[in-house]
């Protein structure tokens, strides 16, 4: 069966990509284009390049293909990314997976393997890359593992993104925007120069969205609002006529009234939580029911300086960085209006990177670059605290503080060389030695017999060390085709989890890549078709549990991923440009002994414990629970990864129309996500869901002012983007329904 479903996703996807050349063809013969593709300029390899000359899977979005596509922060990519799938954890957690590569873990210390940099910085926290694309120029999503020139558990991939540097021009951008649900935002972006030789840049962004997607129908409060800002303030400094100084500091925030769980069917007391949000009139798919409101905080600040120098023959760049990130998250995971177990995080990650490389010209057959990566990290809770009736009958709380730290420094080497003037042969290697070290204690206290508390602090730690490389192959038939084929080691360091009891030591991950692709622009430059093939073996996969209430991350021996990816942009006329994609993949684990199962209360007749076994984090008797779910260990070998949709695609176009009064632009994008399992027995799942998003926008005759109509989700789709299964029972968090607004601005 899985043979066949392979081949008949092969055959839909190769269908799909004649038909868009037919499709191209046939308005080549009935209209005259006026203009091709325009090159895109990436840093996928540390230095600029053409796209279409990098062997490797990217898909590169400027400013105004993420405005097309309705794309407003990094959660959105996947709309416009194929096989890229965005989920989140406690509605503060961004989880990206490429090609069935990602984390279903999350909390401090534990790293994204599709690893996110924003000007040159490596964001660690994976509660500190969900970003707004504000004042953003550039996004890049290089596919598979990085191991060599980015190697920060960049077993999945990378995401770039670049924002606006400064320009000594005076230039700028102002808008403001309202939308339903009360939807109030605001942003500008301003730039120009000091002096001849330093430039600024100081840009900013408000949104508040004062009602919510949904209400908490036992207190009646409004849930799922939000309120956040970012600010970034550059400074460019030119030292020289070969040396730049760019320093940046940029600070955001959110508050909100999330995450808000909600139990799908029954919860721990048996009750069917639907019926009872019906019964309140309400709407069970973004309503809730829970005895507290929950409550996120999100703080992130930071700086960095790069210096960058040409010394004729090579260039220096360095790149110095410290971030401060913290996440706060207040909620009731019991799915019960009692005060059973209630969860306060404080969450705080502190990072300092050290980046030095060195650049080859571009002259001559032999391009290289080498350079070093220094990295300190300090992460973890302070607290995590449980409170509830399951704690001291519900006077006092119970404190787990950890931190997480790590020392890490790699050393890494790449090199092309022109075989011919048509194929290029790249090598590299990289080194990375991680020592992890953590400290976890815990601190009770019994409000009924004012008795604190404190443990033992335990600490332990452990050194990380491996290699990871790359080869590839790369050859031009001309200079509209180019085919490329390469294999890559991915690292992703191993950590701990002081948080779950007992501590869990987490074994790296390693990931072999296999990746076949051709690169083609195609009728004059109108048609840019980029397709791929890949084949990962993975080992030592991490996986989510939330057990109790705490999260929980473990080990599964493998996986094996298997899939192809396209996209596409036609240029059918200067005015007139499509642009869409498709991913496919496979991804299942080989051998997962130890996976853990969830079995519905009230347990089924006949069932039986396995020897040696309870049922995880369950309080009371198995055999007097209601509701909820019993965990226990299984085998999970052959199941599906999770948060994997087998298949991805979109579709999306814009169109210009010159008026005498201005410029109308229309745009929309389709995406469509065949769903995905969320929980590793494959029991909890997301079903197929589509989201249209389209916009209208009328710039005026100087093409300064803009007006825009736009519109998200369009079709009302109900998705959820968190699933999971715990001793409360299936819960998850839904993402946002129909919204729309409009949007004034003006640039100069």
């Amino acid at each position: 069966m899985k043979t066949w479903n392979a081949a008949r996703h092969g055959a839909a996807m190769l269908a799909s990509s004649f038909l868009v050349t037919t499709f191209a063809q046939a308005q080549q013969a009935s209209t005259q284009p006026e203009g091709g593709l325009e090159e895109v300029i990436v840093t996928a390899q540390k230095r600029e390049q053409n796209a279409q000359d990098v062997p490797i899977a990217i898909t590169a979005l400027s400013a105004g293909d993420l405005a097309a596509a309705g794309t407003t922060s990094t959660v959105d990519l996947k709309s416009v990314v194929p096989s890229l799938n965005i989920t989140t954890g406690v509605a503060g957690f961004g989880m990206p997976r490429l090609r069935g590569i990602g984390a279903s873990g999350q909390g401090p210390g534990i790293e994204n393997p599709v690893a996110v940099y924003i000007d040159d910085v490596y964001y660690g926290a994976t509660f500190g890359n969900m970003q707004s694309l504000f004042d953003t120029a550039q996004v890049v999503v290089s596919k598979g593992p990085q191991g060599t020139l980015y190697g920060r558990n960049t077993t999945g991939g990378l995401i770039q993104i670049r924002t606006r540097d400064p320009e000594f021009d005076l230039a700028g951008k102002v808008q403001v925007g309202y939308g339903n649900y009360d939807t109030a935002n605001g942003g500008f972006f301003l730039t120009g120069g000091l002096s001849d030789s330093v430039a600024m840049s100081v840009s900013a962004q408000y949104d508040n969205r004062d009602k919510g997607y949904g209400v908490n129908r036992f207190t009646g409060n409004e849930v799922m609002t939000s309120e956040s800002w970012a600010g970034r303030v550059k400074l460019l400094w030119k030292i020289g006529e070969d040396t730049n100084l760019r320093v940046s500091v940029d600070t955001n925030g959110r508050d909100g009234a999330d995450p808000s769980f909600r139990n799908f069917e029954l919860n721990a007391l048996g009750q069917n939580v639907n019926t009872l949000i019906r019964d309140a009139g309400g709407d069970p798919n973004y309503d809730i029911f829970s005895d507290v409101d929950p409550e996120l905080r999100a703080r992130q600040s930071g700086a960095s300086v790069v210096f960058e120098h040409d010394f004729g023959g090579f260039s220096l760049k360095s790149v110095t960085a410290y971030r401060d990130t913290s996440l706060s998250t207040y909620f009731d995971p019991d799915g019960t209006t009692q005060a059973r177990l209630r969860i306060f995080n404080d969450n705080f990650d502190e990072q300092f990177t050290q980046e030095i490389d060195l650049i080859s010209a571009d002259d001559g057959p032999f391009k290289w670059t080498i350079g070093a990566f220094y990295m300190w990290n300090s992460a973890g809770q302070d607290p995590g605290r449980t409170t509830g009736l399951t704690t001291f009958g519900g006077n006092g709380y119970s404190d787990t503080i950890t931190d997480v730290r790590l020392k890490s420094i790699s050393g890494f080497a790449e090199g092309t060389y022109a075989l011919t003037d048509a194929t290029n042969l790249t090598a590299g290697i990289r080194y990375t030695n991680d020592e992890r070290e953590f400290e976890a204690k815990t601190v009770t206290f019994n409000g009924n017999t004012n008795v604190l508390a404190i443990s033992p602090t335990i600490r332990d730690g452990r050194t990380f060390g491996d290699p990871s490389w790359k080869l590839s192959i790369d050859h031009r038939f001309s200079p509209e085709l180019m085919v490329y084929a390469s294999y890559n080691r991915g690292f992703r360091s191993g950590t701990f989890v002081p948080q779950a009891s007992p501590v869990i030591a987490l074994e790296p991950e390693q990931i072999d890549g296999y990746e076949i692709g051709l690169k083609s622009d195609l009728l004059d430059q109108r048609l840019r078709l980029n397709v791929s093939g890949y084949y990962y073996d993975q080992t030592n996969v991490q996986v989510q549990q939330v057990i109790a209430g705490v999260n929980s991350v473990y080990n599964a021996d493998g996986a094996e991923i298997y899939g192809a990816d396209a996209d596409f942009i036609l240029s059918v006329t200067h005015r007139f440009r499509l642009f869409g994609g498709v991913g496919w993949t496979d991804a299942t684990y080989t051998n997962f002994t130890n996976a853990i199962i969830s079995v519905p209360y009230p347990l089924p007749a006949g069932f039986v414990i396995p020897p040696g076994q309870t049922c995880l984090g369950t309080f009371g008797s198995p055999a007097a629970q209601l509701g909820g779910n019993c965990l226990i260990r299984g085998d999970g070998s052959g199941n599906k990864l999770q948060n994997t949709p087998e298949l991805t695609a979109n579709l999306g176009g814009s169109l210009e129309i010159p008026t005498g009064i201005g410029t109308f632009t229309l745009a929309a994008n389709y995406y469509y996500n065949d769903g995905f399992v969320a929980t590793a027995d494959e029991r909890v799942a997301q079903g197929s869901y589509s989201l249209i998003d389209a916009s209208v926008t009328w710039r005026d005759v100087s093409q300064r002012m803009y007006v825009r109509l736009w519109g998200n989700n369009l079709s009302e789709e109900f998705y959820r983007t968190q699933l999971s299964a715990t001793n409360s029972g299936d819960n998850g968090t839904p993402g946002a329904p129909r919204t729309y607004g409009v949007t004034l601005g003006m640039e100069f």
